[in-house]
C-alpha cells in the first residue's frame, strides 16, 4: 500500500513540475521520519546505514545538496517517477568527488509492476573537485511506464549531488522531428559544433530561411535568427555553453526541429 501510495504522490507532482519528471530535484525538502532525515520525493541508504547519505550545504545551487558517502557498502539516493514510452528525456546531474571513480546515476526503466525493461543507463562519475554537469539523453522504451532513477556512491567514497533531472523533451515542445531523408532538405554542420555551425538547403526557389531559433533542453529561445535569407547560414555558437540544443528551422515549406550538440 505504502508502495502505491508513493507512486501516487510521485505522479502528482510530475504533472505539476511539467518538463523535470524528478521530485525535489535539488534536494531543498528534507523530512524527518522517526529520527532518519532523508530528501522528500527520495529514499536513501540513510535507515540501514547511519550517516551515508545526509543534507549538506555544499551545493551547486540553492540552499542543500546530499552527501553520498559510502562506508563498505554502497550509499545511494534512488527515486521514482512516470515517463510515457517513446519520448526523449534529457538528463541532467551535478556531482563532485575527489575520488578518481567515485560511483554512478542509473537510469532504469520499469513496467507498472516494477519489472525492470532493458539494461539500465549507467552514467560514471568520475573526479571533479567542483560541481561538473553530466548529461546524457535517453528514450523510454516499449512497455515502460516508471522510470527510476540512483545515484551510487562506491565504498570510501564522498560524492556530492545536486540538481538531479529528467526532462521531457516532448513536453518542452522541443524533441527532435524525425523527418523521410528525401524531404530532409536541411543540413546541420558539424554537428557537434565547436565555435560555429553551419545551416543549408537544397538550392531551388524554395531555399529560403524565415526563422531560425535555438533552444535549450527547456524549450527556452537562447538564439534566435529571423532575417529571411537564401542559400547557407553560419550560425555563431561560442557563446553557448557545451550540452545538447535544439535547432527550429523555418522554412517556405515549414518548420522542422534538429538536435545540436555543442561540445568543446
Amino acid at each position: 500500500m505504502k508502495k502505491y501510495f508513493f507512486i501516487v504522490i510521485i505522479i502528482w507532482c510530475s504533472i505539476a513540475s511539467a518538463q523535470n519528471v524528478l521530485l525535489n530535484s535539488s534536494f531543498e525538502l528534507w523530512l524527518d521520519s522517526v529520527g532518519i532525515r532523508m530528501p522528500f520525493g527520495w529514499y536513501t541508504s540513510e535507515p540501514t546505514d547511519s550517516g551515508s547519505a545526509t543534507r549538506t550545504t555544499d551545493m551547486h545551487s540553492g540552499i542543500y545538496a546530499i552527501k553520498l558517502t559510502g562506508s563498505d557498502t554502497l550509499a545511494y539516493a534512488m527515486t521514482l517517477s512516470i515517463c510515457v514510452t517513446g519520448h526523449n528525456y534529457y538528463f541532467s546531474g551535478w556531482c563532485k568527488s575527489t575520488s578518481l571513480i567515485a560511483g554512478s546515476f542509473v537510469i532504469t526503466w520499469l513496467k507498472l509492476s516494477q519489472q525492470p525493461i532493458m539494461d539500465p543507463v549507467i552514467i560514471p562519475i568520475f573526479l571533479n573537485t567542483s560541481y561538473h554537469n553530466y548529461t546524457q539523453m535517453v528514450q523510454a522504451p516499449d512497455s515502460a511506464v516508471l522510470v527510476n532513477v540512483d545515484i551510487l556512491a562506491l565504498p570510501n567514497v564522498t560524492i556530492y549531488a545536486d540538481d538531479i533531472t529528467l526532462r521531457d523533451t516532448v513536453i518542452a515542445g522541443i524533441e527532435e522531428q524525425q523527418t523521410n531523408p528525401k524531404q530532409n532538405f536541411v543540413k546541420i554542420y558539424p554537428n557537434p559544433c565547436n565555435e560555429q555551425v553551419r545551416i543549408s538547403v537544397g538550392q531551388n526557389s524554395n531555399s529560403l530561411f524565415n526563422r531560425i531559433d535555438v533552444c535549450d533542453i527547456a524549450g527556452n529561445i537562447v538564439k534566435s535568427l529571423n532575417q529571411p535569407q537564401y542559400g547557407k547560414i553560419s550560425l555563431n555558437t561560442k557563446e553557448l555553453a557545451p550540452g545538447i540544443y535544439f535547432l527550429r528551422v523555418g522554412t517556405i515549406k515549414g518548420k522542422t526541429t534538429y538536435k545540436l550538440i555543442v561540445q568543446r
